[in-house]
């Protein structure tokens, strides 16, 4: 079975902590804007003090928001950077715990405030005959997704 998308290379890595009280999905959307990143994965861990996550109702075609206002360790960021409306747009997935081990997430929202943090964006590059994925409004679903999605010949 061969896939009709082209691969990609790794471009530039970044690997950075945040600070303290930062609203960590306007921080990824800015730093995205102000290093021209374009497509990328996005991956971390840390803590927080407040989150906000979404769960979307596949139903009704809405995100149904949650916010916890209290300590929880973020055992996962995951996710990645496109382009919509010709800026890029962080699409990623947060999975927290609390004191008792319980585990929350889904869709990650803001306001999600940082205790600490360790990120990585790894960037990717168009090899040829590759090109940067866009997102567009999918009719059925109401999700801003990925244009072209993969197919089998």
């Amino acid at each position: 079975m061969s896939l009709v998308d082209k691969p990609y290379i790794q471009g530039r890595t970044f690997v950075f902590s945040i600070e303290k009280g930062e609203d960590l999905l306007p921080f990824l959307q800015q730093f995205c804007i102000e290093n021209q990143i374009k497509f990328a994965t996005i991956s971390g861990i840390g803590a927080v003090y407040k989150a906000t996550f979404a769960i979307y109702d596949q139903k009704s075609k809405r995100y149904n928001k949650i916010q916890i206002e209290k300590e929880l360790e973020i055992l996962s960021i995951i996710g990645n950077v496109s382009i919509y409306d010709y800026k890029p747009v962080i699409h990623a997935h947060i999975t927290l715990s609390d004191q008792e081990g319980k585990a929350f997430g889904g869709h990650l929202m803001s306001p999600t405030i940082l205790f600490s943090s360790e990120i990585i964006i790894q960037e990717l590059s168009t090899s040829q005959g590759s090109q940067i994925k866009t997102r567009k409004l999918d009719k059925m679903t109401q999700l801003l997704l990925w244009q072209s999605p993969l197919k089998t010949k």
